[in-house]
Parts: structure tokens; sequence; C-alpha cells
């Protein structure tokens, strides 16, 4: 009787989940605006976070977010990315956390475009990047 129970709380939990979230196959994601030197997939958002699929051919310039601390999870691609004063060479499988205020930027080191996860939290709605060649 206990084994059943568990069971079912397992498959009612598991059941749950998998129709509560959205499927993605990054893989099959293909850049659609390959000339251009940032392009940018939404894949979804709520209040709570949005996220991104992210290609760089060149650079992200440096920048911050006064309200959000992004994520970035790199897919594939191989470059120089920079958070504060401190740089680091990324590769597929890189994960970085950047919190509100931290300036960072990309920069490619290869022929090959950058593919990255980018999720913000919390939500992105486009007014919290801060460029730092503008004054504010």
């Amino acid at each position: 009787m206990i084994r059943t129970t568990v069971m079912f709380a397992l498959f009612a939990l598991f059941g749950t989940i998998s129709i509560a979230q959205e499927q993605v196959n990054l893989d099959v994601l293909k850049n659609t605006s390959p000339d251009h030197n940032v392009n940018v997939h939404a894949l979804c958002s709520d209040k709570f976070e949005s996220s991104y699929v992210i290609w760089v051919q060149d650079s992200v310039k440096p920048h911050y977010h006064k309200q959000h601390t992004e994520l970035i999870y790199v897919l594939e691609g191989k470059g120089r990315f920079y958070i504060g004063d401190t740089s680091y060479l990324i590769k597929p499988g890189d994960f970085f956390r950047i919190p509100q205020g931290k300036i960072h930027s990309l920069k490619n080191t290869t022929p090959h475009e950058i593919k990255v996860i980018s999720i913000q939290t919390p939500e992105f709605k486009g007014k919290d990047r801060f460029w730092m060649d503008k004054q504010e």
C-alpha cells in the first residue's frame, strides 16, 4: 500500500512538472540573422524571469543591469567573457552569474559564432541595459 501511494505521488508530481514546462530543442534552434553581430531569440518570460538564446558574431559591448541578475550558459563557441575586472576564457558548458550592477562584456575569439542561454531575473522588459559608452 505504501509503495502504491509513493508511486502515485511521484507520478502526480512528475506529471505536473512535465505539463507545466515548455520544451525547446536548443540543438535545432538556429540563428536566423547570422549577418547581425548579436541576434536574440526569446524563449519564455514571466514576472520572475526572461530566457533567451543569444548568438554573438563579434562582441557584446560593456554594459550592466541595475535591476537584474543575469545567468549565462555557453552552448557553442569560444571567447573571452569579462565580468568587472576579471576575464574568463569561455567554452561550451561554462556557466556564469552576473550580479546586478556588475559591468560585463563578451569578445568572440574564433570565426564561429558564440551561442548562449541568457536568463534574466526578474522579468526583463528591455529597459535595464546600460551601455558604458553612454552617459546616464
